[in-house]
């Protein structure tokens, strides 16, 4: 690959979302090989912004100081793609924004682009006609459609308008070495040994806090002494700390918010509990707490059971089922053979699929897909 092609990022802002952790991944590990331009469309959150102002090779912008209209914001990133030609662009938003990214991306004279989905399309009828008119505008703008799961790309296809050309589920990756030894130092460190539940994820409607919790009142009447570690940040944090207290478990509950220190605090996990819904993507903590050796019980919903491979690498339990989720993580708790078979798994699964070395391979054969295919990596998916 060119060393010094020009590769442009656009994301929603710089929060410490999955999406824009996957952002950050692929722009740290792409730091000695490309240059490279980070552009937030809004500066809402910044909890990341020291991290993407640390990559060497690279320049960040926030392309707006408060909220844009969509034709106001066409014309903003069309002045910046013009003023730095980047040779690829990366949209890690899908939606309407996506589509004015790509179209200011495309008179601006940008010949390859893409656009990642982090989620399956909804359910009801009338967003559903929304989400294939976004699909049929990245067909018109040929903007391929990179899904970080399986699950996600077939679903998108279902709606029934097709997909542009090229587009192809692309699964999210981490740095496993990385997170494993931070991971595994922490818990080398650890001299308080109450068993901790924790459970890493956006506070919003997507994932299922309400019945970890109610899960969590479960466990503790029989591991009185166990703790449960909510981290993470969002719009449903109020609501879910009031339900701490209506459930009787606050005083055991921690909302940690966003933190930089997810390897170490997996490190003190014993069960990390994914309680999300059928709108999940792919969980890339979930993947994270594969890597760092913590047992895992998911929802048994699409997403988590590809990346868990039908249990493989972690126990599955029916989803907004409380007392399934608590009989599992007890299970968990109390039956160490059981839980190293479980996190063996996990590792090997992990290490397999979800390198970060292989996630941009696999970007570098979407947007240049005749630059050294000898560093082309096999597509073919392995589910």
């Amino acid at each position: 690959m060119t060393a010094r092609l020009h590769l442009m990022h656009v994301v929603r802002g710089l929060g410490a979302g999955g999406t824009e952790m996957t952002c950050l991944r692929l722009a740290q590990h792409w730091q000695s090989e490309f240059r490279q331009h980070i552009v937030a469309l809004g500066p809402e959150t910044r909890a990341l912004e020291p991290a993407f102002r640390q990559l060497a090779n690279s320049e960040l912008t926030v392309a707006a100081g408060r909220p844009l209209n969509h034709i106001a914001m066409f014309w903003r990133l069309r002045q910046i793609v013009r003023d730095k030609s980047p040779d690829a662009l990366i949209i890690h938003v899908f939606g309407i924004p996506h589509l004015v990214a790509a179209a200011a991306a495309r008179s601006a004279g940008v010949k390859s682009l893409a656009v990642k989905a982090g989620n399956p399309p909804p359910l009801k009828k009338a967003l559903r006609r929304k989400w294939a008119a976004v699909v049929l505008g990245s067909q018109l703008l040929r903007c391929p459609i990179a899904s970080c799961s399986v699950v996600v790309d077939k679903e998108l296809r279902k709606l029934g308008v097709g997909m542009p050309k090229n587009s192809r589920a692309l699964p999210n990756g981490i740095d496993i070495a990385s997170l494993a030894a931070r991971a595994s130092r922490s818990r080398r460190a650890r001299s308080d040994q109450t068993p901790v539940i924790g459970m890493v994820a956006r506070l919003d409607a997507i994932k299922d806090h309400d019945t970890l919790l109610q899960a969590f009142g479960l466990v503790r009447s029989r591991i009185p002494d166990c703790r449960l570690w909510i981290v993470g940040d969002g719009a449903l944090r109020g609501a879910l700390e009031a339900k701490a207290h209506a459930y009787g478990i606050a005083d055991s509950t921690k909302f940690l918010g966003d933190c930089a220190d997810i390897p170490e605090l997996l490190g003190q996990m014993d069960v990390y509990a994914f309680s999300t819904t059928r709108d999940e993507g792919f969980g890339i903590a979930l993947v994270e707490a594969m890597a760092a050796g913590v047992a895992v019980v998911a929802s048994d919903v699409p997403a988590c059971r590809e990346v868990l491979r039908d249990g493989e690498g972690g126990i599955l339990v029916p989803p907004e089922n409380a007392g399934e989720l608590a009989r599992a993580i007890v299970d968990v708790l109390q039956n160490t053979a059981a839980r190293e078979n479980k996190i063996a798994a996990a590792t090997a699964r992990v290490e397999r699929e979800y390198t970060i070395a292989k996630c941009a391979l696999s970007w570098e054969a979407l947007l240049f897909p005749n630059a050294e295919s000898g560093r082309v990596p096999d597509l073919q998916c392995a589910y």
